[in-house]
Order: structure tokens, then C-alpha cells, then sequence
């Protein structure tokens, strides 16, 4: 998908039928990305949010397997052109203080994407630039993804 359209398609929001039609849109989306972007994903369990992490992962150039944060919180990826990708399951995190604690800046300098599940976990860490997209999930399964108004 061109980038300017996966940009349109956020902006007004679409209906994704399938976790690689998901996957597809993040990897179209990091593209538009430049270093230090805090993009943060929200949404209820099962509705996307890591399905776009990991297609984000793969439009960074990542080419290991990406897994899902849950259990470690934290994973560090290496894109092209020596940028990191920061895969952040904040759901476990009871603030802004604990995600400090995670040492992201020094663990992972610049060049670095940062990408945050669950970021209403840590709200006071999100700064004001921050990329929030929204993920719903339909009546009929189907995801619903969006910026975030």
C-alpha cells in the first residue's frame, strides 16, 4: 500500500478484515516514520495493536521474528540503517515512574522508533508528539484503526 494512502486511511480510519491486512498497514505506516517517533497503540486485547507493532517492525527493516511484549515488556529490534525498534507491552507498568525505569533512552539511543501498547498504562511518559492510533474491534470481528482524535 502506498504510504500516502496508509496515512489517508488513518487519518479518516478503515476497516481491516484480517491480521494481515493489519500487518500490512503498519508496515506502510512505519515508512512515513522518522527517528525518535513515540507512536503509541490502544485499543482492547485482541484488537490489532500487536499485529501493527510487528508490521511496523518489518516496514523498519527488521528482519528477525517479532514477538509480542507481554512477558518481557520490552524488545529491542534492529531496523535498517542501524534504526532500533522499542516494542513496549506497558500493560504491566503502574506508571509513568516504572516506565522511566526501563532506561529506553540509554538501552536504545537514537536512531529509535518507540512503539507502546496499552500507553494509557504509562499516560504521564507519553510526550505531547506522540503517534496515538486507536484499534476497536467490530461487531462482525473485523478491527477498526484510526488515529486518534
Amino acid at each position: 500500500m502506498p504510504v500516502g494512502d496508509t496515512l489517508k486511511l488513518l487519518s479518516r480510519g478503515f476497516k481491516s478484515e484480517s491480521a494481515e491486512e493489519t500487518f500490512a498497514s503498519g508496515a506502510s505506516f512505519a515508512k512515513t516514520l522518522r527517528s525518535g517517533a513515540f507512536v503509541a497503540l490502544s485499543g482492547d486485547l485482541g484488537a490489532g495493536k500487536t499485529a501493527f507493532a510487528k508490521g511496523m517492525a518489518a516496514g523498519l527493516g527488521v528482519s528477525c521474528a517479532v514477538k509480542s511484549p507481554s512477558f518481557n515488556i520490552c524488545c529491542i529490534y534492529d531496523g535498517a540503517g542501524g534504526v532500533k525498534f522499542v516494542h513496549i507491552d506497558a500493560y504491566r507498568l503502574s506508571g509513568a515512574e516504572a516506565f522511566e525505569d526501563l532506561l529506553v533512552e540509554e538501552i536504545a539511543p537514537e536512531p529509535r522508533i518507540i512503539c507502546v501498547e496499552w500507553p494509557e498504562k504509562i499516560a504521564g511518559a507519553i510526550p505531547e508528539d506522540a503517534i496515538e492510533i486507536r484499534f476497536e474491534i467490530l461487531e462482525d470481528a473485523s478491527h477498526f484503526i484510526k488515529f486518534a482524535d
